[in-house]
């Protein structure tokens, strides 16, 4: 209680300072606006940056979008200005020289601020260059998730650590996990999760279904590190319980088969913009992340907030946020672990013990993730 007071008055007594500040957001490399409306992610994505334009005088957002201008007349009411790819070049060689190409903006500035790890070099140049506070948000644990893929995306995403972490002023990891991983840098290290718009993200009763046919759903990208292969596995020959799943990626056409094989009832959905995903999960049985890593999933974050049974692996970044048995469950990643949990949770649904959960799931995001605190912890960087 005290520590939000002291956010609040925090916020009273700068607001007006900070409206004649100017704050220049570094996009992800290779991300852009464009980007994440394809993805369904645009609506969350700038959600943040909207509440920060209202206490600032601008917030330029660089992009890796050469067609980005276009959502400029959107963002103009909250003082946010969109600064879009210049040129043809590739963007690695770009991103070396974003701070040429924005330099006038860019020097006028008072702070600069990663989204991601990945990309934050351009931000340190620009440091250099012009001498700006500069946060560095992580976002992700880059060379942790790097190693498990091969040898020199780890060495290389090591180097861009080596060099953005010292450069920067402070230093926003999303986990207490990541700030021991960060543990050299401890002085400058805030802790600061992603966020859930809890309003938007809420439960809804009257959306679950009645049908006979259980509904187990997962979002994210369908790719490798989420394990899909035996989430589809721990389904087989399933016939009272559908698979829906929201996303994108590259084994999209070898989980179909998979599926098709293994006679699974699955309904491949697509992306889903980021303000209808609070229906699809109040409509599902159960929520599942079978991921082998993450890092602070927001996804996750919000199937809770819906006050949606969840079920994650027990890996990093999952672990530390399901409490066991409190406000979700865990499982082994294998399709036999993923199939006993997922079929004893589903006969189990309208259990005191189901709901109790479900009520603590909720209970813990609104506390910890909403929003409005969120935004509170952004505005202490600056």
């Amino acid at each position: 209680m005290a520590r939000d007071w002291l956010l609040e008055n925090f916020m009273a007594e700068n607001s007006i300072n900070l409206k004649n500040k100017k704050l220049a957001l570094f996009f992800t490399y290779g991300v852009s606006l464009d980007l994440w409306e394809k993805r369904g992610l645009l609506g969350r994505e700038i959600k943040l940056y909207q509440r920060l334009g209202e206490k600032f005088g601008k917030i330029y957002f660089i992009t890796y979008g050469r067609g980005d201008g276009r959502f400029a007349d959107m963002l103009a009411p909250y003082n946010i200005m969109v600064l879009p790819k210049k040129s043809r070049l590739p963007n690695f060689i770009y991103s070396l020289l974003i701070p040429f190409y924005y330099r006038h903006e860019l020097k006028q500035c008072d702070f600069y601020k990663t989204n991601q790890m990945l990309g934050s070099w351009s931000a340190v140049i620009a440091k250099w260059w012009f001498g700006k506070k500069l946060i560095v948000r992580t976002g992700y644990p880059l060379s942790i998730n790097a190693r498990k893929e091969n040898l020199l995306k780890y060495l290389l995403s090591k180097l861009i650590e080596r060099i953005a972490a010292p450069a920067g002023d402070i230093l926003v990891v999303a986990t207490e996990i990541e700030k021991k991983y960060f543990a050299k840098y401890a002085d400058k290290i805030r802790v600061i999760p992603n966020f859930v718009d809890t309003d938007l993200f809420r439960p809804m009763p009257e959306l679950k279904s009645t049908n006979n046919i259980k509904i187990v759903l997962f979002v994210g990208r369908l790719s490798p590190e989420k394990n899909l292969k035996n989430l589809i596995l721990a389904m087989a020959d399933n016939a009272t319980t559908r698979l829906q799943i929201i996303g994108s990626g590259e084994e999209r056409d070898s989980l179909e088969l998979l599926a098709k094989q293994n006679h699974v009832l699955i309904e491949f959905i697509g992306n889903v913009a980021h303000d209808k995903l609070p229906e699809y999960i109040n409509r599902a049985d159960l929520f599942v992340l079978p991921s082998l890593y993450e890092g602070n999933p927001k996804v996750l974050l919000e199937a809770m907030s819906c006050g949606a049974m969840v079920l994650g692996t027990d890996v990093r970044g999952i672990n530390n946020i399901i409490l066991d048995g409190a406000n979700g469950f865990l499982a082994m990643g294998t399709s036999v672990g993923l199939r006993e949990k997922i079929n004893r949770l589903l006969a189990n649904l309208l259990s005191e013990e189901s709901i109790k959960i479900k009520t603590n799931a909720r209970q813990c995001i609104v506390e910890d993730n909403s929003l409005d605190k969120i935004t509170q912890c952004e505005l202490l960087n600056f």
